[in-house]
């Protein structure tokens, strides 16, 4: 007859607890995860599957709460640190964030932000569609199956309830400067064909100042938009993964691996 002692039942409950937090985390954070199309109640319901298939071999580390269970605040810690480790990917993908504000400020598309901007559109038509873009490259990169499995190893090298030490303010604000230098570096090719446009539209409009610029430079604009699409698109996915190199070597080392 089998028999589940309350110091066994409170292993297993309070490592299922906190396994769930982890990767909940995650899921609530993470790009990659965090969409709208993914309900709530199935990443929910993807969490616990994953953290049923990994707690078996978690056990031991759960032992000491048979005597002293574990408090709110590691709770929170474990559910702050999933938060976090989405959050660094988040930083990684700024920079095409950045690239997506500049191309969409330079072709006019987001001209209308200006006067009434959508909350729910951070760069106008082009971010949206180089944010998809960059969301498609990075499930072909199997970025998310790689976080993932840090995650899954990082239960045997990360006490729970502990906050790793090297995640602090400084590293963060280094990832941020990285990001906006990768997205100047991405919106570049952008930069210099609308300069050249530009320079070309002063001198015709030094030249024959009856010629309605305005209308003919709107006109040329947007097809500008797809020959700059046809230079940064090739090179994307190199850039996608050069992007999020320093956010996941942040995740590797703070979770001790």
């Amino acid at each position: 007859m089998l028999t589940i002692t309350a110091d066994l039942f409170m292993q297993w409950a309070t490592g299922l607890m906190f396994v769930s937090l982890r990767l909940f985390g995650i899921f609530l954070s993470m790009p990659l995860f965090a969409f709208r199309a993914f309900p709530m109640r199935l990443r929910l319901m993807v969490v616990l599957a994953i953290a049923f298939a990994i707690l078996p071999g978690l056990i031991p580390q759960a032992k000491g709460f048979g005597l002293a269970p574990p408090t709110f605040v590691a709770a929170g810690i474990e559910l702050l640190i999933g938060v976090f480790i989405g959050f660094l990917i988040r930083l990684g993908l700024m920079a095409v964030e950045v690239a997506a504000e500049v191309l969409s400020n330079l072709t006019g598309l987001s001209f209308a932000t200006n006067y009434v901007r959508d909350p729910n559109l951070a760069s106008g038509l082009m971010g949206e569609f180089l944010g998809l873009t960059t969301l498609a490259l990075m499930f072909a990169l199997n970025i998310h199956l790689a976080v993932l499995e840090v995650v899954i190893e990082s239960f045997k090298t990360l006490p729970f309830g502990q906050w790793p030490a090297v995640w602090s303010l400084p590293a963060v604000t280094v990832l941020i400067a990285r990001a906006f230098q990768l997205g100047l570096v991405l919106s570049m090719p952008s930069i210099v064909v609308y300069l050249i446009f530009n320079v070309i539209q002063s001198v015709l409009a030094r030249t024959s100042p009856q010629f309605n610029l305005f209308s003919v430079g709107f006109a040329i604009t947007v097809p500008l938009a797809f020959l700059v699409l046809m230079i940064i698109l090739p090179d994307l996915p190199q850039f996608v993964a050069r992007s999020v190199e320093a956010p996941f070597a942040l995740i590797r080392q703070g979770l001790g691996q």
